[in-house]
Protein backbone atom coordinates (compact mmCIF):
# COMPACT_ATOMS: atom_id res chain seq x y z
CA UNK A 1 0.00 0.00 0.00
CA UNK A 2 1.85 3.64 -0.77
CA UNK A 3 2.05 5.92 2.00
CA UNK A 4 2.43 9.71 0.73
CA UNK A 5 5.62 11.19 1.94
CA UNK A 6 5.63 14.83 4.35
CA UNK A 7 6.24 17.12 1.96
CA UNK A 8 8.49 18.64 4.20
CA UNK A 9 11.09 15.58 3.97
CA UNK A 10 13.12 16.55 0.81
CA UNK A 11 16.09 14.35 1.97
CA UNK A 12 16.08 10.27 2.89
CA UNK A 13 18.84 8.07 3.87
CA UNK A 14 17.63 4.47 3.15
CA UNK A 15 19.54 1.96 5.35
CA UNK A 16 20.48 -2.03 5.15
CA UNK A 17 21.81 -3.29 9.01
CA UNK A 18 22.46 -6.99 9.39
CA UNK A 19 23.63 -9.47 11.46
CA UNK A 20 24.97 -12.60 10.21
CA UNK A 21 23.78 -16.23 12.03
CA UNK A 22 25.30 -17.65 14.35
CA UNK A 23 26.45 -20.72 11.82
CA UNK A 24 26.65 -18.19 8.75
CA UNK A 25 29.27 -15.10 7.79
CA UNK A 26 27.81 -13.36 4.64
CA UNK A 27 27.74 -9.90 2.85
CA UNK A 28 24.34 -7.98 2.14
CA UNK A 29 24.59 -5.18 -0.63
CA UNK A 30 22.10 -2.26 -0.70
CA UNK A 31 21.63 -0.86 -4.21
CA UNK A 32 19.21 1.34 -5.90
CA UNK A 33 17.54 2.19 -9.63
CA UNK A 34 16.36 5.27 -10.59
CA UNK A 35 13.90 4.25 -13.38
CA UNK A 36 11.32 6.28 -16.27
CA UNK A 37 8.12 5.83 -17.04
CA UNK A 38 8.24 2.25 -18.43
CA UNK A 39 10.18 1.16 -15.40
CA UNK A 40 13.75 1.41 -16.65
CA UNK A 41 16.98 2.24 -16.06
CA UNK A 42 17.83 4.81 -19.04
CA UNK A 43 21.77 4.44 -18.11
CA UNK A 44 24.67 3.53 -15.68
CA UNK A 45 24.63 6.87 -14.03
CA UNK A 46 20.87 5.58 -12.97
CA UNK A 47 21.96 2.48 -11.41
CA UNK A 48 23.91 3.26 -7.69
CA UNK A 49 25.45 0.44 -5.97
CA UNK A 50 28.68 -0.88 -4.80
CA UNK A 51 30.61 -0.37 -7.82
CA UNK A 52 28.53 2.89 -8.89
CA UNK A 53 28.39 5.17 -5.68
CA UNK A 54 26.70 8.19 -7.01
CA UNK A 55 24.15 8.65 -9.25
CA UNK A 56 23.30 11.33 -12.15
CA UNK A 57 23.02 15.21 -10.40
CA UNK A 58 24.55 12.83 -7.46
CA UNK A 59 20.85 12.77 -6.17
CA UNK A 60 22.02 9.51 -4.54
CA UNK A 61 24.71 8.58 -2.91
CA UNK A 62 25.90 5.05 -1.53
CA UNK A 63 27.96 5.31 1.57
CA UNK A 64 30.18 2.36 0.68
CA UNK A 65 30.37 -1.53 1.24
CA UNK A 66 30.79 -2.90 4.35
CA UNK A 67 31.37 -6.71 3.67
CA UNK A 68 31.23 -8.08 7.26
CA UNK A 69 27.51 -6.41 8.34
CA UNK A 70 29.19 -5.86 11.93
CA UNK A 71 29.17 -2.22 11.61
CA UNK A 72 27.48 -0.11 14.90
CA UNK A 73 24.69 0.54 13.58
CA UNK A 74 23.44 1.10 9.90
CA UNK A 75 25.56 -1.37 7.72
CA UNK A 76 25.08 0.43 3.92
CA UNK A 77 22.89 3.47 3.41
CA UNK A 78 21.84 5.25 0.47
CA UNK A 79 21.50 8.64 0.66
CA UNK A 80 18.74 10.56 -1.30
CA UNK A 81 18.52 13.83 -2.01
CA UNK A 82 14.85 13.79 -3.74
CA UNK A 83 14.74 17.35 -5.28
CA UNK A 84 18.03 16.55 -7.53
CA UNK A 85 16.37 13.23 -9.09
CA UNK A 86 15.84 14.30 -12.86
CA UNK A 87 12.00 14.93 -13.58
CA UNK A 88 12.22 12.19 -15.93
CA UNK A 89 12.61 9.54 -13.11
CA UNK A 90 9.18 8.55 -12.14
CA UNK A 91 10.85 5.63 -9.34
CA UNK A 92 13.53 4.86 -7.05
CA UNK A 93 13.70 1.10 -6.18
CA UNK A 94 15.47 0.08 -3.23
CA UNK A 95 16.95 -3.46 -3.35
CA UNK A 96 18.97 -6.01 -1.06
CA UNK A 97 20.96 -8.79 -2.37
CA UNK A 98 23.55 -11.20 -1.01
CA UNK A 99 27.19 -10.79 -2.48
CA UNK A 100 27.76 -12.93 -5.15
CA UNK A 101 29.85 -15.98 -3.41
CA UNK A 102 30.01 -19.97 -3.69
CA UNK A 103 28.04 -20.20 -1.26
CA UNK A 104 23.91 -19.34 -1.37
CA UNK A 105 21.94 -17.63 1.11
CA UNK A 106 18.89 -16.98 1.83
CA UNK A 107 17.70 -13.78 4.44
CA UNK A 108 16.44 -16.51 7.12
CA UNK A 109 19.68 -17.31 8.25
CA UNK A 110 20.09 -14.10 8.94
CA UNK A 111 19.38 -12.88 12.79
CA UNK A 112 17.99 -9.69 11.64
CA UNK A 113 18.62 -7.50 8.08
CA UNK A 114 16.89 -4.61 8.46
CA UNK A 115 15.98 -2.15 5.53
CA UNK A 116 15.05 1.51 6.78
CA UNK A 117 14.27 4.64 5.42
CA UNK A 118 13.99 8.26 7.53
CA UNK A 119 13.94 12.06 6.29
CA UNK A 120 17.51 13.57 7.24
CA UNK A 121 18.58 16.85 6.88
CA UNK A 122 21.95 16.50 4.46
CA UNK A 123 23.97 13.67 3.43
CA UNK A 124 25.84 13.47 6.77
CA UNK A 125 22.89 13.25 8.81
CA UNK A 126 21.91 9.41 9.94
CA UNK A 127 18.76 10.20 10.53
CA UNK A 128 16.60 9.70 13.98
CA UNK A 129 13.02 7.31 13.84
CA UNK A 130 12.53 5.71 10.44
CA UNK A 131 9.32 6.42 8.54
CA UNK A 132 9.39 2.60 7.47
CA UNK A 133 11.02 -0.36 8.39
CA UNK A 134 10.68 -4.53 7.28
CA UNK A 135 12.95 -7.21 8.40
CA UNK A 136 13.81 -9.26 5.55
CA UNK A 137 14.96 -11.95 8.06
CA UNK A 138 11.68 -12.72 9.37
CA UNK A 139 8.95 -11.66 6.40
CA UNK A 140 10.75 -12.61 3.81
CA UNK A 141 13.11 -16.19 5.30
CA UNK A 142 13.38 -18.18 1.70
CA UNK A 143 14.45 -15.16 -0.60
CA UNK A 144 17.64 -14.20 -0.78
CA UNK A 145 17.01 -11.14 -3.54
CA UNK A 146 14.81 -8.47 -3.51
CA UNK A 147 13.69 -5.07 -4.67
CA UNK A 148 12.39 -3.64 -0.91
CA UNK A 149 11.38 -0.10 -1.78
CA UNK A 150 9.89 1.96 -3.87
CA UNK A 151 9.70 5.44 -4.01
CA UNK A 152 7.16 6.98 -6.81
CA UNK A 153 7.02 10.54 -7.48
CA UNK A 154 3.01 11.65 -7.67
CA UNK A 155 1.26 14.78 -8.21
CA UNK A 156 1.88 16.02 -4.73
CA UNK A 157 5.67 14.86 -4.11
CA UNK A 158 6.70 11.23 -3.32
CA UNK A 159 4.69 8.55 -2.32
CA UNK A 160 6.58 5.48 -0.95
CA UNK A 161 6.01 1.40 -0.11
CA UNK A 162 7.37 -1.49 0.72
CA UNK A 163 7.24 -4.32 -2.50
CA UNK A 164 9.24 -6.96 -1.07
CA UNK A 165 9.29 -8.36 -4.76
CA UNK A 166 12.01 -11.35 -5.11
CA UNK A 167 14.80 -11.86 -7.96
CA UNK A 168 16.12 -15.53 -7.59
CA UNK A 169 19.19 -14.48 -9.45
CA UNK A 170 20.31 -11.86 -7.54
CA UNK A 171 21.65 -8.60 -8.35
CA UNK A 172 22.20 -9.39 -12.07
CA UNK A 173 18.55 -10.54 -12.01
CA UNK A 174 17.42 -7.01 -10.76
CA UNK A 175 19.46 -5.28 -13.61
CA UNK A 176 18.26 -7.33 -16.12
CA UNK A 177 14.56 -6.70 -14.54
CA UNK A 178 15.25 -2.89 -14.99
CA UNK A 179 17.00 -3.06 -18.41
CA UNK A 180 20.20 -2.63 -17.42
CA UNK A 181 22.85 -4.97 -18.55
CA UNK A 182 25.63 -4.32 -15.88
CA UNK A 183 29.10 -5.95 -14.82
CA UNK A 184 28.43 -6.46 -11.17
Amino acid sequence: MKTQLDKNIKNIRVGLNWTSGREYSFDLDLSAFLLDEKDLVRSDENFVFYNNHASVNDALLFSGDDRSGMADGTNESIYADLEKIPEDIRKVVFCVTFDDTEEEHIFGEAESIVLSACGVNDEFDKGDSPFCSVDLAKHCPQSSAMAVLEFTRCDAGWEYDIICDSADFGLLELCSRYGLAAEV
